[in-house]
């Protein structure tokens, strides 16, 4: 049954978030626009009115899941550039664990996307922006002072998102006993014990607390 009438940008973000629930249960072939169309509850020449093609919504659709992932990155308040990356780390891992959210699998989906379908060359630029996300991060650390200044931005930056993939690995494929939230934490301890000034490290994990 065809839904009543939505301003435009109301229905682009709509039929964007259908086809992100899609990607994540079908994966981009099986994403087809009659079935967004159906999902939506317009016709497919309603989808084509407000999305030229299916790789341009496709691509809007990638965008959604970088932005909202990036965030997660933005989401925390702390003024300490070491605590806010422990944070963004403890936040990604809750993410991940949410039963919920269509990110990660949606992710992965376009990852494993065929070259045909023209995805590839914005996957690479928009990871490269979380990269720079955590990379910026620690260079204000280092200003700071909450981060040692022989720290490599990029360095860690890559360690952060290496951690992240594994979290993502792990859960996709069903193997989350072998890698779980504790071993996470301390993956998430040994990275930023390696930038933390002597009397600023501390691990996060259950058998380590005081």
């Amino acid at each position: 049954m065809a839904q009543e009438h939505l301003p435009a940008e109301e229905r682009r973000q709509q039929i964007v978030d259908a086809t992100l629930a899609l990607v994540a249960g079908y994966g981009v072939e099986g994403t087809t626009v009659a079935r967004i169309a159906e999902r939506v509850g317009v016709t497919v020449p309603a989808i084509y009115s407000h999305y030229a093609s299916k790789r341009e919504l496709l691509l809007a659709t990638l965008d959604l899941v970088f932005d909202r992932i990036r965030a997660v990155h933005q989401s925390s308040p702390h003024a300490d550039a070491l605590a806010r990356l422990r944070e963004i780390g403890e936040r990604h891992t809750a993410m991940v664990a949410s039963k919920n959210d269509s990110l990660v699998p949606a992710l992965f989906e376009f990852i494993a996307a065929p070259p045909g379908e023209g995805l590839r060359e914005r996957l690479g630029a928009r990871h490269l922006e979380l990269v720079r996300d955590y990379a910026d991060i620690v260079a204000e650390g280092m200003r700071q002072g909450s981060i040692i200044p022989e720290a490599d931005p990029e360095q860690v930056a890559w360690l952060m998102v290496s951690r992240h993939w594994t979290e993502d690995v792990a859960h996709l494929t069903g193997i989350s006993g072998h890698w779980d939230r504790e071993r996470s934490m301390r993956m998430l301890d040994l990275i930023l014990g390696s930038i933390a000034p002597d009397t600023a490290r501390r691990p996060t994990t259950e058998a380590g607390r005081p």
